[in-house]
């Protein structure tokens, strides 16, 4: 294939490692792809970018790929993904003085793991019983798992995002300073705009994105839906550039020097040491005290980390009606479609002599150890996929799964009954 020219978005935050390696170590190149890489600062800037065609592939939050599938946003149906970048990497940091008042209010609470949002319910309804202001929390983008993190998290100690707190969205990099001058409260991020408040004495981590769902989908590589039809062979080229990147991301022998490359001045440009902890996983906070080792906080390729389950995209399109995003009536069947391209994940792995699933969705949430996915071009070792309430989410039941959730946004596909049954369901 004759050298093809492309270029590739991405926003300085630790998990664009994988495409600074494939570029770094010349794997694009060795895949037949000249690629200038061009950096942002926000999603919404790169999504234009995008969409107007001025790059031609993206790292991408997995909710844009879903919601544009789904015609919401200024490019209805104009994203697809046939390549999961990373699994895990976000959490949720509060402010020092936030954390404080939550650990005098509900201290028994403070202490369990994965950490509840209940002490900060007992914030939230003293705040109110005071007259005081709402809490600002903040989150990268509207379609983000970082928002649908956030708001399962709160939900899950009975706080509703949409009335207890005030939400808004900042740039990842600008989280830090937000937090230090008081703007905001707490909010969820990916690395290393956690690690760097809590090393500033400014804030605490007090649940990992992999807490609150363990190996759920962060970031894919978004293409335009026309660019991949009318450019099969170069988008398979660069399906196994990312592919071959990511093995080698993954291996934590090459975890260090991964991080020297992600933290220089042309990606992250952070201090070595800020961002090789989310790398390796190594003395992570979580519940804004405890430090521990999280080997699975960022996986790259294990656990068929890259294949573009669709089943990912259901449940994406589940807590979009569940916030009142979508409308009951969605056919969320066509719209994972749409979103997420296994086949063609299947035919660069293939290719490449790397084993694959062979259906295109899954169970979520009902494992909570390391399994064996048989249903492959080879068994597969699979990573815990728990949620941290212990819901299952089946694919092909997603009115069930709604039904089981007291705290939304409308009762969308609920039946008067099913509301007077959920009513007094704890979420």
């Amino acid at each position: 294939m004759t050298k093809q020219q492309l270029n590739i978005g991405f926003v300085p935050l630790t998990d664009c490692v994988t495409i600074a390696a494939a570029q770094e170590r010349g794997i694009f190149l060795a895949n037949g792809l000249e690629v200038k890489l061009k950096r942002f600062v926000s999603w919404a800037a790169m999504r234009d970018a995008l969409g107007t065609g001025a790059i031609d592939a993206a790292q991408m939050l997995s909710p844009m790929v879903v919601a544009s599938a789904a015609g919401l946003g200024p490019f209805p149906r104009e994203f697809t993904s046939a390549f999961t970048i990373n699994l895990n990497g976000n959490a949720i940091t509060v402010s020092t003085s936030l954390f404080e008042r939550m650990s005098q209010i509900a201290p028994e609470t403070i202490t369990r793991r994965p950490m509840s949002a209940y002490a900060l319910k007992q914030v939230i309804d003293s705040r109110r019983d005071e007259g005081r202001r709402k809490l600002v929390f903040a989150h990268v983008y509207n379609h983000s798992m970082h928002a649908l993190e956030l708001k399962y998290w709160l939900a899950s100690a009975g706080i509703s995002p949409e009335t207890d707190i005030e939400i808004v969205v900042i740039p990842p990099s600008l989280m830090v300073d937000a937090l230090a001058s008081g703007q905001i409260d707490g909010y969820c991020v990916g690395e290393p705009w956690n690690n760097k408040a809590v090393v500033a004495g400014i804030g605490r981590t007090v649940i990992t994105s992999g807490e609150i769902w363990s190996n759920g989908p962060e970031k894919v590589l978004a293409v335009r839906k026309a660019w991949a039809e009318e450019n099969e062979a170069v988008h398979l080229a660069l399906v196994s550039a990312m592919l071959e990147a990511s093995a080698w991301v993954d291996d934590m022998d090459n975890r260090l020097t991964a991080a020297q490359i992600v933290s220089g001045p042309d990606y992250v440009n952070v201090p070595f040491d800020e961002i090789v902890g989310s790398l390796t996983g190594k003395n992570r906070q979580t519940g804004g005290e405890l430090r521990m080792d999280m080997p699975d906080f960022n996986v790259f390729h294990r656990y068929a980390a890259n294949f573009p389950w669709r089943s990912h995209a259901k449940w994406v399109l589940s807590q979009m009606i569940r916030w009142g995003d979508l409308p009951d009536s969605l056919d969320v069947d066509f719209v994972a479609a749409q979103a997420f391209l296994p086949d063609v994940y299947r035919k660069a792995a293939g290719a490449m002599g790397v084993a694959c699933p062979s259906a295109d969705e899954k169970v979520e949430g009902g494992h909570q150890h390391t399994w064996l996915l048989t249903d492959a071009t080879a068994p597969l070792a699979m990573g815990c996929d728990q949620f941290m309430d212990g819901r299952i989410f089946d694919p092909s039941n997603l009115d069930g799964y709604l039904a089981g959730f007291s705290v939304r946004h409308v009762e969308s596909r609920l039946g008067e009954s099913d509301r007077q049954q959920v009513s007094s369901i704890a979420v």
